[in-house]
């Protein structure tokens, strides 16, 4: 496959890639539902300033001046919200770098605005002040003269805007129902994770790397170096094991290279490309994987000596599902003139590689002593005692070998399963806390609308109690309304949540994104909020004296 190579190849833009696309779907939905919510309160200004409006209609001012003093009302609030956001982005964006799963991935990602950014965010700001002041303004600029004047201030908000605030409410239920069920499916989908088994023992493991080559050692200075540390970590009294390897676990790194196995025959198009490391004698006992099959790798396997490699239980049932890979060899490369110089000495216990989400890949372990090249290695260190209080003693075990040698990223097991989970922790956090705030705007939408509308609707109220109506029917009047808004809603977003859930698929783990029982719980929660915006508004319309609003109309 054949890439771009303007800005060379980068594993974090790849990673990263389809996350910041499911963010950027769940921002614009957020920005949705505050537009939304923005366009209802203009709304309900225009329809406080119709007596205002339309005096001035009556003193000779056209209606388009009217929609175009609106819209620069709009653009003024939609544009001060964009300088604002900018700065709250600027210092939010600082924040969210801390979860950057390694110090170089921090360094390597700014969170300084350039002027794309800027321009993005001034024509964003600049369409949503358009789009949703654009019918307000209308809405406020088709004020009728006569009948306005007439209206008194209790008159029933059907009409003049009603349809259009619970249209935007209506809307803002569904963009909320939406990212309720997003953040609840990546909240699951994390939760899942931090469940699965690595397959190795995480616990009391310290991990580093190290590169004699940055000393100025050749292959075999680093090879004897590499050999001088394992000895003095293995004789420290509280480390148990110690191990090196090539490719790092946990780090969504991989080495993958084509191979021939003795005994099978490949089919067209098959992919015969496991996954390799290459590692030092005990790394399987460091990382607490037990050798099924055969031998693991010790001071046999040294340079000149025949070639070993170890294989895990994926590649052996895949290649050997009938027997015992152990005797059996493989070749680098494929075609009937592969020359197959590596055997199968030993088979190892299934373990993650690249991270927790992937599937265990085919394996195989060469031994490194047996290698013509010196590469940085991770070194990984079983102790007796807590991993954090062995750093520094693992530092001044170096600093023995070579002052000069530099260590670097050294962490515990424990704290690389944990960075490895970054993203899906950053796209968890970030989806709660936009569903939390799609389903606060929602509420305050709702209540707005209910609150507004019982304020225009005092002067009926008052009549039907002073006709006998209850407190508790005026409630369940108003909650009634406020759940066919939020019914309507649910009825829109279901479907729309349903088809777009295979959106995110790619980035669930253990959770359908269909599942039923989220569906469910989301939907009966921001019902719940519905009701509980429209429960004040009904409270307080149930207490209204009949007589004191009567006499003010």
């Amino acid at each position: 496959m054949v890439l771009p190579g303007g800005q060379g190849y980068s594993p974090m833009r790849e990673q990263l890639t389809t996350p910041l696309r499911v963010l950027m779907i769940l921002v614009g939905l957020v920005l949705l539902i505050t537009c939304a919510n923005v366009s209802n309160l203009l709304v309900a200004k225009a329809m406080s300033r119709r007596k205002e409006i339309a005096l001035r209609l009556a003193l000779g001012a056209r209606r388009r001046a009217i929609v175009k003093q609106l819209l620069v009302e709009s653009l003024l609030l939609a544009l001060a919200g964009g300088l604002l956001g900018l700065v709250l982005a600027y210092w939010t964006t600082r924040g969210l770098l801390l979860l950057a799963p390694t110090e170089r991935a921090r360094l390597a990602l700014s969170a300084s605005p350039d002027a794309r950014i800027l321009f993005f965010a001034l024509a964003l700001s600049t369409l949503a002040a358009l789009v949703f002041g654009l019918l307000p303004a209308l809405q406020a600029a088709r004020t009728d003269l006569i009948s306005t004047m007439k209206q008194a201030s209790g008159t029933s908000a059907a009409g003049h805007g009603a349809r259009v605030r619970k249209t935007l409410v209506v809307v803002q239920v569904v963009v909320a129902l939406i990212l309720l069920l997003g953040s609840s499916l990546f909240v699951q989908s994390l939760r899942n994770l931090n469940q699965v088994d690595p397959g190795f023992r995480a616990t009391n493991l310290v991990r580093f790397k190290i590169d004699p080559r940055l000393g100025g050692y050749d292959v075999s200075g680093t090879k004897e170096f590499y050999q001088r540390l394992l000895d003095r970590l293995r004789a420290l009294p509280a480390v148990e094991s110690a191990g090196l390897a090539v490719v790092a676990i946990m780090e969504g790194n991989e080495w993958d290279s084509t191979v021939s196995v003795e005994g099978y025959r490949t089919a067209e198009g098959e992919d015969m490309n496991p996954h390799f490391n290459s590692i030092s004698p005990g790394y399987f006992e460091t990382l607490g994987l037990a050798v099924r099959a055969g031998r693991d790798f010790d001071e046999r396997d040294r340079e000149g000596a025949n070639k070993a490699v170890i294989v895990n239980e994926t590649f052996a049932r895949k290649y050997f599902p009938e027997g015992s890979p152990v005797g059996y060899h493989l070749g680098w490369g494929d075609g009937p003139n592969t020359k197959l110089e590596m055997e199968i000495v030993g088979v190892v216990q299934d373990a993650k590689y690249e991270d927790l989400r992937d599937e265990v890949p085919r394996q195989v372990f060469v031994a490194y002593p047996q290698s013509d090249w010196a590469d940085e290695m991770t070194a990984y260190v079983r102790t007796s005692a807590a991993s954090e209080a062995m750093f520094a003693t693992i530092r001044d075990e170096v600093r023995k070998l070579d002052a000069a040698m530099p260590i670097f990223d050294m962490n515990t097991m424990e704290d690389q399963l944990d960075r490895s989970l970054s993203i899906e922790r950053l796209v968890a956090l970030l989806s709660s806390a936009f569903g939390f705030l799609a389903t606060l705007l929602a509420f305050l939408g709702l209540y707005g609308v209910t609150a507004f509308g019982v304020e225009r609707r005092s002067a009926e109220i008052g009549l039907r109690m002073a006709l006998g109506a209850k407190g508790a029917s005026v409630v369940r009047m108003v909650l009634k309304e406020v759940a066919i808004l939020a019914g309507i809603g649910v009825g829109v977003a279901l479907p729309l949540a349903w088809w777009l859930s295979e959106l995110v698929r790619s980035q669930l783990y253990g959770i359908a994104p269909r599942d039923p029982l989220t569906l469910a719980l989301a939907t009966l929660g921001l019902v719940s909020v519905a009701l509980a915006a429209g429960a004040v508004p009904a409270l307080r319309a149930s207490r209204v004296s009949p007589v004191s609003v009567l006499r003010y109309e």
